[in-house]
């Protein structure tokens, strides 16, 4: 899951957090199977100008391999310790473990409007509130990182 961390920092890594201008959504999606886990990632990123008022951030996990099936215990038990769920300062963070078909879903939801740095922190996400940059800049990077995006 730290690949889902450093996703969220690779498209916010360059957002101007002020300014204004016309509403505007970017959406980026990748699937990556690594060490017996398939994770199918959407990003979604409202813009208003060159402010992000919002991201959302989708990480559906599922086990491809029969080991990490059999220890999806300690699996789901470790994301769920990493990814506790929140409803407050601008940070909605929800899980959902269906152990009966091995998938471990984790949504998250950022209100920069509102969003606290420490809050932000919790989650290994504080660079957002000072980053940097463009939407044209954030879909570059995300592409260059593999996803594809709109």
């Amino acid at each position: 899951m730290k690949k889902a961390k450093a996703l969220i920092a690779i498209f916010c890594g360059g957002l101007l957090i002020t300014g204004c201008g016309k509403a505007e959504t970017l959406t980026c999606t990748n699937t990556q199977t690594a060490s017996g886990v398939s994770m199918d990632q959407t990003v979604t990123i409202d813009f208003n100008g060159k402010k992000v008022n919002n991201i959302k951030m989708t990480v559906d996990s599922k086990a491809t391999t029969d080991v990490i099936k059999k220890n999806w215990d300690v699996f789901a038990s470790t994301l769920d310790k990493q990814y506790k769920s929140k409803d407050a300062d601008g940070i909605k963070v929800t899980t959902k473990n269906d152990k009966d078909n091995y998938s471990y879903k984790i949504d998250i939801e950022i209100d920069l409007n509102k969003a606290k740095k420490d809050s932000l922190a919790e989650y290994n996400l504080g660079s957002i509130a000072g980053a940097k940059g463009t939407k044209k800049e954030v879909k570059e990077s995300a592409e260059k990182s593999g996803f594809t995006c709109k």
